[in-house]
């Protein structure tokens, strides 16, 4: 376990981040094992997944690709450790960097593209 949170800003990106797949992982409030393993402060938050449950997120913007959050025996966690993501959970997948930005360069293109939905009349 690191004993010094990362609270500067990151020289460069890192070839990996983190993701959290909100359907394996088992709530915010309920584990945040992740969020203890990360030694970047404020890296790891919860946010609300699609269907209204708080659930861990990775601020890709924050992530300097560690992959402390990763379960124990994911083959895309680097090197060995004895915490992270619960096996029984293993909500968390170390991706490449790029693809992850372009994924959600996408995401938030196709947000922005969407209609937005008149508000109800009274």
């Amino acid at each position: 376990m690191w004993t010094k949170l990362q609270n500067t800003a990151r020289k460069k990106p890192p070839r990996q981040v983190a993701v959290i797949d909100p359907e394996a992982c088992f709530g915010a409030y309920a584990c945040s094992i992740c969020q203890a393993a990360c030694p970047v402060e404020n890296c790891i938050v919860e946010a609300k997944d699609a269907n209204g449950r708080w659930v861990c997120a990775v601020l890709i913007d924050k992530c300097i690709g560690c992959g402390l959050c990763v379960t124990i025996g994911n083959p895309t966690a680097p090197g060995k450790r004895d915490f992270g993501c619960p096996a029984d959970y293993d909500a968390i997948d170390m991706v490449t960097y790029t693809d992850v930005v372009d994924a959600v360069a996408a995401d938030l293109g196709s947000e922005a593209s969407e209609p937005e939905a008149e508000p109800a009349s009274a």
